[in-house]
């Protein structure tokens, strides 16, 4: 009988031993991310390494009030999407970790988006906002902002609500930076609203305005703009304004994040910024991919015209993050709704 349970005791210890050594699994990462080739990133991302990444696609405007919601207790391990501005309204929240540093080296405008505190990485930029016509149109192309408010334009323009798409909020700063800032660029953008300035939920809705005939002028993020001239809606035509502002993508990590899961999400994010993570981005993307990398390889899209050819300007994201809050309220009463 003692031999029975020597015997037992042994094989429990053998077990336990087992399950004691045996290697951990990879605990994985949550990624939630407002771009359409996050997917596809998280699959290669898990074949190269073998860390489970489980991809949560919301819209732009979802993402952030998700991660605003779960506040200080993070159901998520990396957020992606597109605002440095929206980066910062989370980090003034005190929601996101800092110290963040690029693993590649970036390029000048790359170096250019980089905040501070390392609370965002950016890992590519489109344009906040760019002009889209039909080819056939006889309304003389605007080449500046300003060129808006002229009477031609009468009622024909359209853009997205910031309030509901989260990339049109750094265009209307973009607007409002062009004509004095905040708040003396209110009168160009009320300006718009006079001249007959209609405003949509998001870019398929202004662009399905435009195409419809509704407006005969979309202004809409560049990756939408570039995406249904050149694989929906051969019609269309895209003008780059003077200026351009631009518009990063960035990823962020929670408050907090430490040890294993923030060794793996730094991974992911050097991941990301590869070339062979960039060439999946514009591979397996569709509207997103078009985007103009932050690091010298690979090379944008060929749809993309060269940066040399664009005039560029930033937002400084700090100031306009800051103040998001009271923009979007002043132009939801003045400029969306019946105030004025």
């Amino acid at each position: 009988m003692r031999r029975v349970i020597a015997a037992g005791f042994g094989v429990a210890i053998i077990i336990i031993a087992a399950v004691l050594l045996w290697p951990a699994p990879a605990r994985g990462l949550v990624l939630y991310a407002a771009l359409d080739y996050a997917p596809a990133i998280g699959k290669a991302f898990t074949k190269k390494t073998g860390i489970p990444v489980r991809v949560i696609r919301l819209s732009t405007g979802a993402l952030l009030a998700r991660i605003t919601a779960e506040g200080h207790h993070p159901d998520w391990d990396i957020g992606w999407f597109d605002g440095a501005t929206a980066a910062v309204s989370l980090d003034t929240a005190g929601l996101l970790a800092h110290g963040l540093r690029p693993p590649v080296p970036l390029t000048a405008t790359g170096r250019s988006m980089l905040p501070p505190d390392g609370a965002y990485i950016p890992t590519g930029f489109t344009l906040a906002g760019v002009f889209v016509m039909n080819n056939a149109s006889t309304l003389k192309p605007p080449k500046t902002w300003n060129d808006l408010t002229a009477p031609l334009y009468h009622g024909v323009v359209g853009m997205n609500d910031p309030a509901i798409s989260g990339p049109t909020y750094p265009a209307l700063a973009g607007m409002l930076k062009q004509a004095g800032g905040w708040p003396q660029g209110k009168g160009f953008v009320a300006a718009l609203k006079a001249n007959g300035l209609q405003v949509f939920a998001k870019n398929d809705a202004t662009l399905a305005a435009l195409r419809n005939g509704t407006i005969k002028l979309a202004i809409v993020q560049s990756s939408a703009a570039v995406n249904v001239a050149r694989n929906i809606d051969h019609h269309l035509t895209v003008i780059y304004p003077r200026p351009a502002y631009v518009l990063p993508n960035v990823i962020v990590l929670p408050k907090g994040l430490h040890g294993r899961a923030l060794r793996e999400a730094k991974a992911f994010i050097a991941f990301v910024e590869s070339p062979a993570g960039q060439a999946i981005r514009k591979r397996e993307g569709e509207g997103d991919s078009y985007y103009w990398p932050v690091t010298a390889l690979p090379a944008p899209r060929h749809a993309l015209p060269p940066l040399t050819t664009l005039d560029l300007a930033t937002l400084d994201a700090a100031r306009w993050g800051a103040r998001e809050k009271t923009v979007l309220a002043w132009f939801a009463h003045a400029i969306d709704g019946a105030g004025s």
